[in-house]
């Protein structure tokens, strides 16, 4: 009961305290590309495998350049650890995504580790610590009439020395793409994790640091992507047999932009037992976009739609509209045929 008070007071606390800085790409259902998330969370799950793939598309109609992009994560638990209640995870993850008005594209590769440390033989309280090491790099689209005298730093032009070889502030091609610089990281993260089977809640909390090998986002040495914080939380209780609510966090900051969401998702069976399950729920992000969560469940596939309502100053722009998402997850289970002992019969003398 005190956890449940605790964690509701930082979800309160949390959105009256949502900070109002620009943010990069992001995702409203977040949890729909856990790798992105936290690294640790590679084979955190009850499963043999699982895909999770998700689609994005921002400011169409209230945009020359609308944001747009994907995300792909693979993971599963692989082998047992040191202890026979612990067990390592991998994951694989591809972002790719297109923002700003210079056209900025990103494309990522991540490769995950994650060793989860089981602190009671249940397997109810558990702790993990992972890391992701990735590649990948920026392209900024064609500037006008091809002019390039500014370089490009944060995402803004800058009057510091040109981005092209040769120093002399002239794209050697116009009309082709500029390239960015390369994106190789590492990050790391923690995860908690803690059960209730009996009262049927999940817990999570998990703190990820990305930005470590200090990458370049353009070939101008200013353009450091710095270090990034990832923060998220999230608490899903069961109501009756029908009905289970799980509301959640997450936060993200790297320089000057961040990002804060919180979110409630109402689960819903029509039947007890049933195989279905109905989600529904809605979130704020910033105090400045309204979040609408929508999706179904069925036989270990979730889909899920989330579309962010503009309630903030770009509001008349964006005639409301903001963005709208498609995410998909599946957890695949493989069972392994049971090899009874053979039973010999001895007749009876």
């Amino acid at each position: 009961m005190q956890l449940k008070k605790y964690f509701l007071l930082i979800f309160l606390s949390a959105i009256f305290l949502a900070p109002t800085y620009g943010q990069d790409f992001h995702y409203t259902q977040y949890f729909m590309s856990p790798l992105g998330v936290n690294p640790a969370l590679a084979g955190a799950y009850n499963g043999s495998y699982r895909i999770n793939g998700i689609y994005r598309d921002q400011y169409r109609g209230s945009s020359g350049t609308p944001f747009g992009g994907f995300s792909l994560n693979v993971d599963a638990p692989i082998i047992r650890g040191i202890r026979k209640q612990d067990w390592i995870g991998v994951g694989l993850r591809i972002e790719q995504n297109t923002s700003g008005s210079l056209g900025q594209k990103l494309n990522f590769y991540g490769l995950g580790v994650a060793y989860h440390l089981a602190l009671n033989k249940k397997q109810n309280s558990i702790f993990t610590l992972g890391a992701q090491y990735g590649t990948g790099g920026y392209k900024y689209g064609q500037l006008v009439n091809g002019d390039t005298g500014h370089s490009i730093v944060n995402g803004e032009l800058s009057d510091t020395e040109s981005m092209f070889s040769g120093g002399q502030g002239t794209n050697p091609n116009p009309g082709d793409p500029i390239d960015g610089g390369s994106l190789t990281d590492l990050t790391v993260g923690v995860l908690y994790n803690l059960k209730n089977p009996k009262a049927g809640s999940d817990f999570k909390l998990g703190v990820s640091v990305e930005g470590i090998l200090n990458p370049n986002r353009g070939k101008d040495r200013l353009d450091k992507k710095g270090i990034g914080l990832n923060g998220f939380g999230s608490y899903e209780m069961t109501m009756n047999k029908k009905a289970s609510l799980t509301s959640g966090l997450y936060y993200y900051t790297n320089k000057k932009a961040s990002a804060l969401i919180v979110n409630s998702i109402y689960n819903y069976k029509l039947k007890p037992g049933d195989k279905m399950i109905l989600h529904g729920g809605l979130g704020l992000r910033n105090i400045r976009a309204a979040l609408i969560y929508l999706g179904a469940t069925f036989n270990g596939i979730r889909v899920g739609i989330g579309y962010d309502l503009d309630i903030g100053a770009s509001t008349p722009a964006t005639n409301n509209h903001k963005s709208i998402e498609l995410g998909v997850t599946y957890i695949g289970k493989i069972y392994k045929k049971p090899k009874p002992k053979p039973i010999i019969y001895c007749p009876r003398l």
